[in-house]
């Protein structure tokens, strides 16, 4: 999220890795890490050479935080029976799994409304 919300600051602008880690104070083994599968879920786009750099493939208002933690970090899920059926030993006489389920919709949903251009105050909302 900080990746992204800092590229999306200056939505026009080319960012080198290294420039990303320093601004952002992360690892630069971790930005690359981040960008590659940024890159490769189409959040980004990147371009090689000594002007190259990474962007963003879509304005900040077409990406939710949903779309990033689902690229990034799987399926949204508090518990694990909202992975689906067989992840849990105790589903089938668990007497919360109900409500969870609905928990994590209700979580889902609000992720879906929370755009990138939400998390970067100089980016216009809408």
């Amino acid at each position: 999220m900080v990746i992204m919300a800092f590229i999306a600051a200056a939505p026009e602008g080319l960012f080198p890795a290294r420039e990303i880690a320093e601004q952002t104070q992360l690892s630069l083994p971790t930005v690359s890490k981040l960008l590659k599968a940024l890159v490769k879920n189409q959040f980004l786009q990147s371009s090689r050479g000594i002007k190259g750099g990474y962007r963003l493939a879509r304005t900040p208002q077409e990406i939710s935080v949903e779309d990033l933690i689902r690229a990034l970090e799987g399926p949204i899920a508090i518990t694990e029976c909202n992975l689906g059926h067989n992840y849990c030993p105790t589903e089938q006489q668990c007497a919360i799994r109900a409500p969870w389920l609905k928990i994590n919709g209700i979580l889902t949903n609000v992720l879906k409304t929370i755009k990138l251009s939400d998390l970067t105050p100089s980016v216009p909302r809408g």
